[in-house]
């Protein structure tokens, strides 16, 4: 086994492809498992198995967050991995240990599949749906989706409460870095969506690092961002990168302050128009009542001569009608009387003939029945011949050597043996 061992471990490292399937990292050591997969198919080519000891697996992440577009390993990731053959002597077994990574292949991946999330975002018209909804101008009614107990919350809602207008506000938590921002986030734009009253969803988040950002170029949120049926602001917190999510949102701010800064500053807007719109009613509504009691004066007069007109047509037209009625009802009357006497002949004559024709069809089924009845086919010089238990003998097929039959005649019947 040693002399195995050393043969392993003569064989030089070698760098390996593939998606990370699986990590569980443990405070010795952290195992992996990567593996290959053909366009389009989601059952691997093939698989296998890594492990890499805490010491340098430190090392490596240090190396991503030193890029300039970190990222963390994670689940579906793709990555390329230095890795050595090794074998553990007290259970035999072949194994691989990961001493190296390179990020610039995960880095030229993931900004492939940023390049593709976002060519098919405006293929399909996502990036700027949710851009040609209609804004409310005084949007009061906010769907905030934000991490519990944050900075960004603090530096949202206090802004808003600085201002002198009375929002609403509906706060639904998420996490907002790590694995658990994508389906936490989808969940809170779910149960946002059930609710009626809400006029805007502002998606907040502080600044942090880099890699952050990765969360949320999530094909999956940008898809739901840009369906979402009310405008949604997003305040990230970084102010020179922008995630897949700023790009499908209705308006992508720096901060979560922000953000809530340009929801004022609409509400504020919205305030002075409708100051403005306000006066101008004030001064048209006074015009306008002074013309329309003129006008409803003239109208009086108009309308009550008009009615007394109307009245006394009315009374003439009611005393045509009642006098064409009372004709019309009499002819209505003289017609129904001699429809019902014509009636009244019909039954009389049709009960007759509809006898006859019963009795006729009556007299037709008994000559059938007569004809059709044994007696009568034996009357004429035919025989019928039956089995011992009664049935009709048709084919000679039915027979066999010692059977007995019955024949009957039109005078009798005789019985005869089968040979």
């Amino acid at each position: 086994m040693t002399s195995l061992k050393r043969k392993v471990e003569e064989t030089p490292a070698v760098w390996v492809r593939g998606v990370i399937t699986q990590i569980s990292i443990k405070p010795n050591i952290v195992y992996l498992t990567i593996a290959d997969f053909e366009e389009g198919n989601v059952k691997p080519i093939s698989v296998i198995s890594l492990s890499c000891f805490a010491g340098r697996f430190a090392a490596i992440q240090a190396k991503i967050a030193s890029c300039g577009k970190p990222f963390e390993l994670k689940d579906q990731l793709k990555v390329s991995f230095l890795i050595k053959a090794e074998i553990y002597v007290p259970y035999g077994k072949l194994q691989a240990q990961i001493l190296d990574i390179d990020p610039v292949y995960t880095i030229g991946e993931l900004a492939m599949t940023r390049m593709e999330i976002l060519r098919k975002l405006g293929a399909e018209g996502l990036i700027e749906k949710n851009k040609l909804l209609e804004l409310a101008p005084a949007p009061m009614r906010i769907g905030l989706i934000t991490g519990e107990g944050t900075a960004a919350f603090k530096d949202f809602t206090s802004k808003l409460a600085e201002s002198p207008f009375a929002f609403k506000v509906m706060t639904i938590y998420a996490k907002m870095q790590g694995a658990e921002t994508e389906p936490t986030v989808l969940a809170a734009l779910e149960k946002l969506a059930k609710v009626d009253a809400i006029d805007v969803v502002c998606i907040v988040r502080g600044g942090g690092s880099k890699t952050d950002l990765n969360f949320f170029d999530s094909e999956a949120l940008c898809r739901a961002v840009a369906n979402f049926p009310v405008p949604v602001f997003t305040g990230i917190g970084h102010e020179i990168d922008k995630s897949l999510l700023d790009e499908v949102a209705y308006q992508s701010c720096i901060t979560p302050t922000d953000t809530a800064k340009r929801l004022i500053d609409r509400v504020a807007d919205s305030w002075s128009q409708m100051q403005v719109l306000a006066q101008n009613i004030a001064a048209a509504a006074k015009d306008a009542l002074v013309q329309e009691n003129q006008h409803l004066s003239n109208c009086g007069v108009n309308l009550q001569q008009k009615v007394s007109k109307r009245i006394q047509n009315e009374k003439t037209k009611l005393a045509l009608c009642g006098n064409n009625m009372k004709r019309s009802l009499q002819f209505v009357i003289r017609d129904e009387k001699a429809r019902i006497e014509r009636n009244i002949e019909g039954l009389k004559q049709g009960s007759r003939k509809i006898l006859d024709l019963a009795k006729s069809n009556f007299n037709l089924s008994e000559i059938k029945v007569k004809t059709a009845d044994p007696a009568t086919v034996l009357a004429k010089g035919y025989s019928l011949t039956l089995t011992s238990d009664g049935k009709f003998v048709r084919n000679a097929s039915q027979l066999k050597s010692g059977d007995t039959l019955t024949t009957r005649l039109r005078d009798g019947s005789v019985t005869s043996v089968v040979q």
